[in-house]
């Protein structure tokens, strides 16, 4: 099962790159990955830091041009949480409309057609509304991530005729999703702002590690069973994922 990463920091072409490292028990070879959140390092779980510094320093020309790529990339949005702003749901936007509750009440968010309303204790002010409005968002889009992607990983994992053991819904910075060894996968709630597409690719590239633990040929050949197109949906998440992560 990935542990929980720890950092590392590298200088590449005279600037210090900040690298989250996640290890693995599984694996055996040391994986660069690079997305919206910056450079990442998949290594085996007893990797020492100075062959994970060399793993990385040797491709700097590499680090150098995709972080460039992805600095060029639009960002997530930052959210003021206030009535009016746009919010994306399922590759669509909906309108955010917050009402205030004269009692103390519980917050609430539900979406009618495509406004989203989030209700709240009118006495809230200032950082404390503001944090109480995402966290009723974030509550509503778990909800929605959780009764939507079970059904499409075992989707993919009926086609394989591998089992899942579970499906979880997960705050993660760094990973779309993820599948340890005991057939568990889990899955970051905020792909529920993407379209349906990049959500399938994600779930099928998840199942597909249920018969295949690593990102080989073998992995790949199982990715393109499921997904002929895995390609184009790859590409569409690394190229839309500042405009679908919600926040």
């Amino acid at each position: 099962m990935p542990g929980h990463p720890d950092r590392l920091r590298v200088d590449i072409d005279g600037k210090s790159v900040d690298c989250a490292i996640v290890r693995s028990p599984r694996r055996r070879t040391i994986a660069l990955q690079i997305d919206h959140q910056g450079l990442s390092i998949r290594a085996p779980q007893r990797a020492s830091e100075r062959r994970l510094r060399a793993a990385v320093l040797s491709r700097s020309d590499w680090i150098s041009l995709k972080l460039a790529e992805w600095a060029a990339r639009p960002k997530p949005a930052v959210r003021e949480f206030k009535t009016g702003e746009s919010l994306p749901f399922l590759g669509r936007h909906l309108t955010l409309h917050i009402v205030e509750h004269p009692s103390r009440a519980r917050t609430k968010a539900e979406r009618l057609d495509t406004t989203l309303f989030v209700e709240i204790d009118r006495h809230l002010t200032g950082e404390l509304r503001t944090r109480t409005i995402r966290k009723g968002l974030e509550r509503w889009y778990r909800r929605e991530a959780e009764a939507r992607f079970p059904g499409r990983v075992r989707y993919y994992a009926a086609i394989l005729g591998r089992p899942v053991a579970g499906v979880q819904i997960r705050d993660q910075k760094r990973r779309w999703g993820s599948c340890d060894s005991r057939s568990i996968i889990r899955l970051n709630w905020r792909l529920i702002g993407a379209d349906t597409d990049i959500i399938d690719y994600v779930c099928a590239h998840e199942a597909a590690h249920l018969v295949e633990p690593n990102h080989s040929p073998a992995y790949w050949a199982v990715v393109s069973r499921l997904m002929p197109d895995w390609k184009i949906r790859r590409k569409r998440l690394n190229d839309t994922a500042g405009e679908f992560v919600p926040f």
